[in-house]
């Protein structure tokens, strides 16, 4: 079974957004996926009771519960488990980070989230970890996003080369149960959330 965290030390990074996404472009890929919500606003969880689908599988736990939550997943024969963590919880996201595969750290093209980015990335190293760069909630066509690009490589992690844009349909299928895949299956936000699983799936080692 593969693991992926999504993990910032920001609150509103997107975490969660990508997280649901994420998981049911997984699901439809042919992917058992199970969502680790380990956040206590339990957003993906709401989310997960809202849905008309029992897949993908969605189980909250505490941090320090995972390596027992991903060891029943793997009795269940899961092959993806996508951990949505909480913000502001640096011992809990170092436990997340050493017991995951990737751990997929979201930055909006803006001040403060990239003076948040430099915490998730120390956690990540310090823990050994493999980590990666998406930029989430991106306007449309804004400088900022190929600013940011720049900083962010100053870090020496990988980029998704794919920018998750601000769309409505993220905000609209969460409130209805689903991911914008199933929302708005040719639209632009799901071939974006395609994209984005593409590539992370290739980044998973």
């Amino acid at each position: 079974m593969k693991t992926l965290a999504f993990l910032s030390q920001k609150g509103g990074s997107g975490k969660t957004t990508l997280a649901v996404h994420t998981a049911v472009a997984a699901h439809e890929s042919g992917e058992r996926v199970a969502i680790v919500d380990t956040d206590i606003q339990k957003s993906a969880t709401t989310w997960g009771e809202a849905r008309n689908e029992d897949t993908p599988i969605v189980a909250t736990a505490a941090a320090a519960d995972l390596v027992d939550v991903l060891k029943a997943a793997r009795q269940d024969k899961m092959t993806l488990a996508i951990i949505d963590t909480a913000p502001h919880a640096a011992p809990d996201a170092a436990c997340i980070a050493k017991a995951v595969d990737l751990v997929v750290i979201p930055c909006r093209p803006t001040a403060f989230d990239l003076a948040a980015v430099g915490s998730a990335v120390e956690i990540v190293k310090a823990a050994e970890a493999r980590g990666v760069f998406v930029l989430s909630a991106c306007p449309f066509r804004s400088p900022e996003i190929a600013e940011t690009r720049v900083m962010l490589a100053d870090y020496g992690l990988l980029l998704a080369p794919v920018e998750i844009t601000d769309r409505r349909a993220f905000a609209r299928a969460v409130a209805t149960g689903r991911a914008v895949t199933e929302f708005e299956r040719k639209g632009k936000a799901a071939a974006e959330i395609q994209l984005l699983w593409d590539w992370l799936k290739g980044q998973i080692k």
